[in-house]
């Protein structure tokens, strides 16, 4: 028998814009990178620290600028995460669809 516990996954897609409180993507700050952070509750907790992936599956940015994006999963817990999307110079974001997947026991 092996000592191994089975594995727990969960996942989501997460849609956030401009209308969210505290929304920093939209109005470039000159020298600045700007950051939007959301926190995700897992719907049941894991036993140990899970390990999370994140990706992008949805954006709208504006078409008169480059296009500069950082996703990626911060804080993580047994209970959850926070979700941080950043950008910096002229670029602006008014919207992000990003999925995610938790993996853990």
């Amino acid at each position: 028998m092996s000592n191994v516990s089975p594995l727990s996954l969960l996942s989501a897609v997460v849609s956030l814009n401009s209308a969210c409180p505290g929304w920093s993507l939209l109005e470039p700050v000159p020298d600045e990178r700007r950051s939007f952070r959301h926190l995700i509750a897992f719907e049941r907790d894991f036993s140990t620290t899970p390990v999370v992936q994140v990706g992008l599956v949805g954006i709208d940015a504006s078409k008169d600028d480059n296009l500069r994006l950082s996703v990626r999963a911060e804080d993580i817990t047994e209970l959850g995460f926070t979700l941080c999307v950043e950008t910096w110079l002229n670029t602006r974001l008014w919207s992000v669809e990003v999925s995610w997947l938790a993996i853990g026991t």
